[in-house]
C-alpha cells in the first residue's frame, strides 16, 4: 500500500440527472403562454424596450429601460429619448424641451414618482425634479400611450402577447446568446383576436397589442428566445405595412430583453426632499 494511503476511504457520489428544462418540452400550443407564467414569477430583472421605425432611408429609434424587484412591487423605468432627439435634430427637426437625458418613472407600492423631463423648462423646474401621484389615480386615467409609465406599471407587460392564440410554432435559429445568456430561439404566429388565457377578448387601447389591433394586424409573427429555466429572455416583432394590407415601405421593430434575472438589483425611491408639491 503506498505511503500516506493507509485509512483512505475513496468515496463515489452519483450525481443524479437534471430535472427535465422548460426548454426541452415539446412545442404546442402552450408553450408561450407557459413561459410567459414562468417570467412572471421572476422576483427582479432588468428591462428594456427598443422600437425601431425606419422609413424610406432614415429611421428612429425610441428606447425605454427599467428594472423591478419584490415581483414587481417597486419598479423603475425611464425613456430615453437621446438618440430619438439627436436624428431629428440632424435633419432639422428638433424636439422641444430638453431630451439630453433619460426621465425616469418609479413606483413604490401606491406610490408613483415621475421626473419632470422635457416639461420642466415651461414650468421653471428642473428636468430631474420629481412629482408624485397616487398609483390609484395613476390607474384610474385608463390606459396610457407613454411606454415608461405603462413599463412602470407592468414590466412584464410586452410579454402579454404571448397569450394570445399560437397559429403556428416552430423552431428557430438554435441557440442564441441574450446579455450573456444562452436561450432556444422560437418563431411563431399568434392570432390576435379571440380570447386570451384568461378570458381578455380585446387589449386596452393604449398596450402595444392594442396598436397592432388598430393598424389592422389580426395575425403576428414573432421571435422569442426563452432560456433553460423556461423564462423568455427576448421578445421581438417586426412589423412592415403589408401586415396592416398596406403598400409603403415603412417598417416597425420592437425588441423587448428581460435581463438580469434574479440578479442583485436595487430600485431606488426619489428622496423626499427631492419631491415638489403637486
Amino acid at each position: 500500500m503506498p505511503r500516506g494511503a493507509r485509512g483512505r476511504v475513496a468515496i463515489i457520489i452519483t450525481m443524479p440527472e437534471p430535472a427535465d428544462s422548460p426548454a426541452d418540452a415539446p412545442l404546442g400550443a402552450d408553450t408561450l403562454a407557459n413561459a410567459l407564467a414562468v417570467t412572471r414569477t421572476v422576483e427582479r430583472a432588468r428591462i428594456e424596450l427598443r422600437t425601431t421605425v425606419a422609413g424610406a432611408g432614415d429611421s428612429l429609434t425610441f428606447v425605454h429601460r427599467g428594472a423591478f424587484v419584490h415581483g414587481g412591487a417597486r419598479v423603475q423605468a425611464e425613456s430615453d429619448m437621446t438618440e430619438a432627439a439627436a436624428t431629428l435634430a440632424a435633419a432639422g427637426q428638433p424636439m422641444p424641451g430638453d431630451w439630453s437625458h433619460p426621465t425616469r418613472i418609479v413606483v413604490d407600492g401606491e406610490t408613483v414618482y415621475s421626473q419632470l423631463g422635457p416639461m420642466a423648462e415651461s414650468l421653471g423646474r428642473e428636468p430631474t425634479d420629481w412629482t408624485s401621484a397616487r398609483l390609484l389615480a395613476v390607474m384610474a386615467q385608463g390606459a396610457t400611450e407613454n411606454d415608461a409609465l405603462a413599463l412602470a406599471l407592468d414590466p412584464l407587460g410586452p410579454l402579454d402577447l404571448l397569450e394570445r392564440r399560437v397559429v403556428e410554432i416552430g423552431e428557430g435559429d438554435g441557440e442564441d446568446e441574450i446579455r450573456g445568456v444562452r436561450a432556444v430561439h422560437l418563431r411563431a404566429t399568434l392570432a390576435l383576436a379571440g380570447e386570451t388565457s384568461d378570458g381578455a377578448t380585446e387589449p386596452s387601447a393604449g398596450s402595444f397589442e392594442g396598436r397592432l389591433r388598430a393598424a389592422g394586424v389580426e395575425t403576428l409573427p414573432i421571435d422569442v428566445w426563452v432560456d433553460r429555466a423556461g423564462v423568455v429572455r427576448r421578445l421581438k416583432v417586426r412589423l412592415d405595412a403589408s401586415l396592416a394590407g398596406g403598400s409603403s415601405e415603412s417598417s416597425l421593430t420592437t425588441i423587448f430583453d428581460v435581463y438580469d434575472a434574479g440578479e442583485n438589483i436595487e430600485v431606488e425611491v426619489p428622496d423626499p426632499a427631492d419631491v415638489i408639491a403637486t
